[in-house]
C-alpha cells in the first residue's frame, strides 16, 4: 500500500506503508553468522558461528589459521585425503580452524560459560566440531544448510539430546571434495 506525501513547498512523494516485520531470534542471529564469516580466511569455506544465550550474543568465530600462522587466502589451502571405511577418498584443508571450534575457543579464552546455549553455523558441524559441541554443553545447533558429509555429526546430535534445526534442507558440498 502506498500514500502520497505532500510537503509545505508543494513537493509530493509516494511513500509505501508496508508492515516492517522484524526477524525471528534464528533469522537474527543466523544473519549475524554469515557478517561474520565475512572475515573467514579459507575459500573452501567461507563460515561463521555465532554462539547465544537467552537471546543474548556470548561469542563469534569463523574459519581460519592460528593465530600468527599463514592464511589458505594468502599462500593457499594445506590438503590431505581422508580414506574413509567404504573406501572413497576426500580432501580437506587441515590449515584452519573451524568457526565452531573459534568460537567455542573465545568463550574459553574470556571466560564465558556457553552451556545450555545455542549455537548458530552456516552449515551442519563436522564430526569433531559435533564433539566439542556436545562436551560444552551446548544445547540447541541451527544450520542455515546442510553439510553434504554431515550424517555423522546428526546421530551424534541425536544420541546425545542435542536439537538440531535447518533453515533449509540445501546441501552444501565443496569442490574438490
Amino acid at each position: 500500500m502506498s500514500i502520497v506525501l505532500c510537503t509545505i513547498t508543494g513537493f509530493c512523494y509516494y511513500k509505501t506503508m508496508e508492515k516492517y516485520i522484524r526477524p525471528s531470534w534464528d533469522e537474527y542471529f543466523m544473519e549475524v553468522c554469515n557478517a561474520i564469516s565475512k572475515r573467514a580466511t579459507c575459500d573452501r569455506g567461507r563460515s561463521g558461528c555465532v554462539i547465544a544465550k537467552n537471546r543474548q550474543l556470548l561469542v563469534t568465530g569463523y574459519v581460519g589459521s592460528p593465530q600468527g600462522l599463514p592464511h589458505c587466502d594468502d599462500v593457499g589451502h594445506q590438503m590431505k585425503k581422508m580414506i574413509h571405511e567404504d573406501g572413497s577418498i576426500t580432501q580437506h584443508c587441515v590449515r584452519t580452524v573451524h568457526a565452531e571450534q573459534n568460537a567455542i575457543c573465545q568463550a574459553a579464552k574470556k571466560g564465558i560459560s556457553i552451556e545450555g546455549a545455542t549455537l548458530y553455523c552456516r552449515m551442519t558441524p563436522c564430526r569433531t566440531c559435533a564433539m566439542l559441541i556436545i562436551n560444552c554443553g551446548i544445547v540447541r545447533v541451527v544450520c542455515e544448510k546442510k553439510y553434504h558429509a554431515g550424517k555423522e555429526s546428526e546421530e551424534m546430535f541425536a544420541a546425545a539430546g542435542v536439537k538440531l534445526d535447518f533453515l533449509s534442507l540445501e546441501i552444501e558440498a565443496y569442490d574438490n571434495q
